[in-house]
């Protein structure tokens, strides 16, 4: 497989070795979350490089999602008692979210005023349940239980995935990609197989994940608003995780731990380059600049993983 023309840049980290990047905004602000020399790891954000911890509710833990076009960032922390809620950070500063009525409750994707994310009912995959958030107004989205909204657009199509189950449940599995708009619900289908996920959508409503095809390969897939179409790699067991509006795709080879991407939908994937000294990489996002960010690899001193930008 050729590796694209790109440059890895590995970003800094807090007291502790281990960093990860999900996701970067237009001007270039990344977030993610930093290993502090403690074990806990807190939410931060890289301006020009430079790390700045974003702390917590309270507790010992948060961890950022995705930041937008204005500089939200979304994610969860731990309150006092060790209970983790949905929050924002907006100039820094945290918001509380809530718990949304479950036990516990992340938020995965923001744009414009929207926010979404996973509330549990029960500590289940069958009590997971999604919801969005428009300014202060929540609903649930009303989809099968075991269900996650992973990634919004700024028109407010939601993508995610529902019909989780727990690995004891006797049913088979039937987890299917969705999206969902002002109370409408379109299935995505699949490559052929039982189950779909969807990982990340585009402004254009264009949808990127994982499907189990006919002849039971997992396999990479783009929805392009009304088809579902393989994406091409000589890769085993691929994700496709995030698109930006030019079509470009970012994911990772499974089985080979290398992350990759498809310069445009048509095209056949090419590996990302690996930072000096790193063993495996994963790409989790990227803006509509075709800045990637995502996390490498490495088993010196010990195993960990660094944030890693691919510019």
């Amino acid at each position: 497989m050729p590796t694209a023309d790109r440059t890895a840049v590995v970003l800094p980290s807090l007291d502790g070795l281990s960093t990860l990047a999900s996701d970067v905004n237009g001007p270039g602000v990344v977030t993610g979350s930093a290993r502090l020399a403690s074990g806990y790891w807190h939410a931060v954000r890289w301006v020009d490089g430079r790390i700045e911890d974003l702390g917590t509710l309270g507790g010992l833990n948060s961890q950022a999602e995705a930041i937008d076009e204005q500089g939200r960032i979304v994610g969860t922390s731990q309150d006092s008692e060790g209970r983790r809620h949905a929050v924002a950070w907006v100039d820094g500063r945290i918001q509380d979210l809530g718990l949304t009525g479950g036990i516990f409750s992340i938020a995965y994707d923001t744009a414009g005023d929207r926010v979404v994310g996973v509330y549990h009912v029960t500590d289940s995959f069958s009590g997971r349940r999604a919801f969005v958030r428009t300014g202060a107004t929540e609903i649930t989205i009303d989809v099968p239980p075991g269900a996650s909204a992973t990634a919004v657009n700024e028109a407010g199509t939601v993508a995610g995935t529902y019909g989780w189950q727990d690995w004891d449940d006797p049913a088979p599995d039937d987890y299917q990609a969705f999206v969902w708009r002002d109370g409408v619900t379109r299935p995505l289908g699949t490559l052929g197989g039982a189950t779909s996920t969807a990982n990340g959508i585009n402004d254009l409503g264009h949808v990127v994940g994982t499907s189990w095809t006919t002849d039971g390969v997992f396999a990479a897939f783009y929805w392009d608003g009304s088809t579902m179409r393989r994406l091409a790699t000589t890769a085993d067991s691929p994700t496709a995780q995030a698109v930006n509006d030019s079509g470009l795709v970012i994911g990772t080879d499974g089985h080979g731990g290398r992350a990759m991407i498809w310069p445009n939908p048509s095209a056949t994937s090419q590996l990302l380059p690996l930072p000096s000294g790193a063993v495996g990489s994963r790409a989790i996002n990227v803006n509509d600049q075709g800045l990637i960010v995502g996390q490498a690899d490495y088993l010196s001193p010990s195993w960990h993983g660094r944030a890693v930008v691919w510019r």
